[in-house]
């Protein structure tokens, strides 16, 4: 008898369907939302149902997270730790700043960086501009998809945003790389799976593909070793086992800086993405049954 395997995958990826039809027919499928989790604790027990499952009730469980949802996403992971529901890898509440010291002490370069944690930021001008000069970006710290980034050219344009930007969350100051791409890395399991390149729109900074920019994915044999390497030294340096690493290449010195991982990444259909996030899933489907 063919025993199906109940996979949650919590988030939903990108085109998941696609993905699991690429490796087996017998998946049965759950797409999860950390807004579906019910965290339930009672009389010194505690359950966490997701659509009315218990989620320790699921064969294999594919867990990753935003930013946002990076402290869920480890209370799931100690959840199912304790129950021994097969599980991926993800960590502790994090932010791009913990992430910064990671790659500094793995010695992988990243563009100038400034953090001070409060709004009123000129008492730290001159810091921020003897760190990170103009232009320079300001990043959301725990932010994705380019959400509350500003492209900033001089102090009156930065006094301004700060003004702007909500006042909850918290910010660092970047220089600006001049490029013409970011390099977006997949790396699994220690190995770069697939790789595109992002050319931004006209006048837009960012090199996301939610604001327009466009993809262009490249051989695995055609991307620079360096760009490789980079990826999977970041990859290792947070101890991942799936991610995505965006890199970019000054266009005056030719110099790669690592910009941040992302542990969810969007998988294009009909792409290298996409089948390496089958092979991803194969290897990690393939582990558990190894175990039984």
């Amino acid at each position: 008898m063919i025993i199906k395997t109940n996979l949650l995958v919590l988030p939903s990826v990108n085109n998941i369907e696609e993905i699991v039809e690429g490796n087996s027919t017998n998946i049965k499928l759950v797409k999860g939302s950390y807004r579906n989790l019910e965290f339930r604790f009672k009389d010194s027990n505690v359950r966490l149902v997701h659509l009315g499952i218990d989620i320790k009730k699921f064969s294999a469980i594919w867990l990753s997270s935003f930013w946002e949802s990076r402290d869920l996403a480890y209370a799931v992971k100690l959840y199912l730790d304790h129950f021994k529901t097969p599980h991926t890898y993800v960590e502790k509440s994090i932010s791009k700043i913990t992430d910064q010291m990671s790659f500094i002490f793995s010695n992988i370069l990243t563009p100038d960086t400034f953090f001070v944690d409060t709004h009123h930021i000129i008492n730290y001008i001159g810091e921020i501009e003897k760190t990170c000069g103009y232009p320079l970006i300001i990043k959301d710290t725990k932010g994705s998809r380019g959400k509350y980034s500003a492209y900033i050219k001089n102090r009156k344009e930065l006094l301004k945003k700060m003004l702007e930007l909500p006042k909850y969350r918290k910010y660092l100051f970047q220089k600006f790389i001049s490029n013409d791409f970011d390099w977006g890395v997949l790396v699994a399991n220690g190995k770069v799976i697939s790789a595109e390149k992002s050319y931004p729109r006209n006048n837009e900074f960012r090199n996301n593909t939610c604001n327009g920019a466009k993809e262009v994915f490249v051989k695995i044999e055609d991307i620079p070793k360096p760009i490789k390497n980079m990826a999977v030294k970041a990859n290792k340096a947070l101890g991942l086992s799936w991610s995505r690493s965006d890199i970019v290449v000054d266009k005056n010195s030719n110099i790669f800086y690592l910009l941040e991982v992302n542990r969810c990444p969007g998988i294009t259909s009909g792409t290298s993405e996409m089948s390496g996030a089958q092979q991803f899933l194969k290897s990690y489907l393939d582990s558990i049954n190894d175990k039984i």
